[in-house]
């Protein structure tokens, strides 16, 4: 293996150095970091302003339910909310026609009409035709409505006053996990309860997409000198071992490397879209950006060995899987017979992406006796364990003997490709049946 960096390094420099490679680099990198700088104060920009101030003054009631007519004081709701619509006038009307032409006579009034369906109540706020209120203000009205109309329907549930106090009562629950101290559950739960539910899908899909093009890339190196006719010449200078596994390190390296450099512009991007959100409207409620500004008062939920342990499980994941896409470029003579030569890959791939969707793996609300074997497969470990890591699912002896399967896994494959690429380095026709493949090795 003494000749293994400087294969390394000349692969590594020549992937890097495509253009194809260079430009998608950069190109998402600058998507990464301009559409979440551009998107997020956009949408706050343009979001409908919740505190807006309705001008409506006075609301005629026309009730159509015929049960609890006259038995309900809609002034109720001015108690509701001491900022808004806490100063209107309720006046009940017979008819829509009747309250109309009243309301028309007032261009601050509308008219609430009340109906009595099999699904429930229905609430309809209509404007007169002659009136200086918008759309606007009945949005506003309406939406406050339905937040608050369960005070009417207790008046006309003929509730005592004691009742209706009980009722409106404010109730707050906690749950605690009792291996975890009371303080401390209390004061992840919100944050974890969402990384928990957003990381694993991310991970998954990055990564999925991310080996299935390196995998091919992978293949197509390790045949780039069997289609060039340089072979012989490498094999005089070059064990055929060395060379493979250069190509796979150098592969995954290039991966890792791309991977690192998007997810640091997206760092970046939403440090700048937070940035100018918050230019925007410095009082904003974005659920986003209270969970990055919560991030501070959360720093003791990642730990170091934590991030690292997953860091490491990303990278080894990729390499795994590069060295499995190596056996396919090893069978291959020409980028032809890969279709067929890497269907390995492929099919393991595919396998482990839809095993880890449907057995529980992206759930937080599976519980870890569920998913523990996909921990300990290779090939899956990849795709569940680093945000298992990251979020204390796992512990550290845990952490450390998964990495260790799938480092050891990915040894062995290399390994084992290195035999057949070396065995396959003179063979012109073909692929090989595998028991011919066994035959060559054993000679």
């Amino acid at each position: 293996m003494k000749r293994l960096g400087n294969i390394f390094s000349f692969t590594f420099i020549q992937h890097v150095k495509q253009k194809g490679y260079r430009n998608g680099t950069i190109i998402i990198a600058f998507l990464c970091v301009l559409l979440p700088a551009v998107i997020l104060p956009a949408m706050e920009y343009f979001k409908e302003d919740e505190s807006y101030e309705s001008r409506i003054a006075k609301v005629y009631v026309i009730e159509k339910d015929d049960r609890t007519k006259g038995r309900t004081d809609y002034e109720v709701l001015n108690t509701v909310d001491p900022n808004r619509f806490s100063d209107i006038a309720y006046e009940m009307s017979k008819s829509v026609e009747e309250a109309a032409e009243k309301a028309e006579e007032d261009e601050t009034s509308v008219l609430l009409v009340i109906d009595w369906k099999e699904s429930g109540y229905q609430l309809d706020v209509l404007l007169p035709e002659e009136t200086e209120l918008n759309k606007k203000d009945t949005d506003a009205y309406e939406a406050f409505l339905l937040n608050n109309f369960r005070y009417i329907l207790m008046q006309k549930s003929d509730l005592g006053g004691t009742q209706i106090a009980e009722l409106t009562m404010p109730i707050e629950t906690v749950v605690r996990d009792s291996g975890v101290p009371a303080e401390e559950s209390d004061e992840y739960a919100a944050a974890k309860g969402i990384l928990a539910r957003v990381l694993p899908y991310l991970n998954i899909m990055v990564l999925y997409f991310m080996i299935l093009a390196y995998g091919q890339g992978t293949a197509n190196a390790v045949i780039t000198e069997k289609t060039s006719k340089l072979m012989d010449l490498f094999l005089v200078s070059v064990k055929p071992g060395e060379m493979l596994l250069g190509k796979v390190f150098a592969t995954a390296a290039s991966g890792i490397l791309q991977i690192f450099a998007w997810i640091g512009s997206l760092f970046g991007g939403f440090a700048l879209g937070i940035h100018f959100t918050k230019m925007v409207n410095p009082g904003t409620d974005m659920v986003l950006i209270q969970l990055v500004d919560s991030f501070g008062e959360f720093s003791g939920m990642f730990t170091a060995s934590g991030v690292v342990l997953a860091l490491l499980m990303l990278a080894s994941g990729l390499l795994l899987y590069c060295s499995l896409a190596a056996i396919g470029g090893a069978l291959a003579e020409k980028p032809e017979d890969l279709s067929s030569t890497n269907m390995l890959f492929v099919m393991v791939l595919i396998v482990s992406f839809f095993t880890t969707l449907y057995a529980g793996g992206t759930s937080a609300d599976v519980p870890w006796d569920a998913i523990t074997w996909q921990v300990w497969m290779p090939f899956t470990a990849i795709l569940v364990a680093p945000t298992k890591i990251l979020l204390g699912a796992m512990s550290i002896p845990e952490a450390v003997g998964s990495l260790g399967i799938v480092v050891a896994s990915a040894t062995l494959i290399t390994m084992f490709a290195g035999k057949i690429y070396k065995s396959m380095s003179l063979y012109k026709g073909n692929p090989p049946s595998p028991k011919k493949i066994i035959e060559m090795m054993r000679r």
